[in-house]
């Protein structure tokens, strides 16, 4: 029904970018790749990961299957796989899935899928601004900023991109020129955000990634990242910390 090939760097980050926000997750296996989506027990965080099938050494699949998957074991199995390994994953009687890497081989049970809470919808939401980054440096500002803070401020305008978290005496200014972004639209905005949201989504980021950020005015942020060596896209979407008046 379903026997596929990746690398586990694949794997891991998929498991990875998943677990920062749910414990179990419906695995799309379609015609054009693999796809998951959740939303966190709080509804405050979406996650959207899309591995086409380009980005696997093998890919068969009979029709659409969707799995339900403990998305806890798979990131905790990950960790013994290395980076450059070559890992099967096999669903052949819809009750387990098959893990096989090097010579190990996991045997996981699967979750009935109307079990696992329903997936969101994909909000529509028009946010004007638009930054291309690398993923590395984003994860070195928030990474500092969470020493200081539980909230940081995205902004932008004329001068580029900045990202600022205040502390009670310490302040953080990121800031990052049009010049020195990959791509940035001129538009203006400003959000705050959860730090304790943001520091789980950084993990999967790396330098030499590619991070998209689409920012309004108190609107949730996007946040889209080309991740294992662009085989991997996850997407973000974390609602605004509001401002007390």
């Amino acid at each position: 029904m379903v026997d596929v090939i990746l690398n586990g760097e694949i794997l891991k980050t998929v498991s990875k970018a998943m677990v920062s926000l749910v414990s179990e997750a419906r695995f799309h296996f379609k015609d054009e790749g693999l796809h998951s989506r959740a939303v966190d027990p709080a509804n405050v965080a979406m996650v959207i990961v899309d591995v086409p099938t380009s980005s696997f050494e093998s890919y068969h699949v009979d029709g659409e299957f969707v799995a339900g998957v403990d998305v806890n074991r798979i990131f905790d199995i990950s960790k013994s796989i290395r980076s450059d390994e070559r890992v099967e994953l096999t669903v052949v009687d819809e009750t387990s899935l098959m893990i096989k890497f090097g010579s190990v081989r996991y045997s996981v049970s699967l979750i009935d899928p109307s079990a696992i809470r329903k997936e969101p919808r994909v909000p529509q939401i028009d946010l004007p601004a638009k930054i291309v980054m690398d993923a590395g440096e984003f994860r070195k500002a928030i990474m500092a900023a969470d020493k200081i803070s539980d909230h940081v401020v995205f902004r932008t305008n004329s001068e580029g991109f900045f990202i600022e978290a205040e502390g009670d005496v310490d302040r953080i200014t990121f800031h990052l020129t049009e010049a020195e972004l990959a791509e940035f639209n001129g538009m203006e905005a400003r959000s705050m955000f959860s730090l304790e949201y943001l520091k789980e989504f950084v993990k999967i980021a790396s330098p030499g990634d590619v991070l998209t950020i689409r920012l309004g005015n108190d609107y949730p942020g996007r946040m889209i990242f080309e991740v294992a060596a662009g085989k991997v896209k996850v997407e973000y979407i974390l609602a605004p910390r509001i401002e007390a008046e």
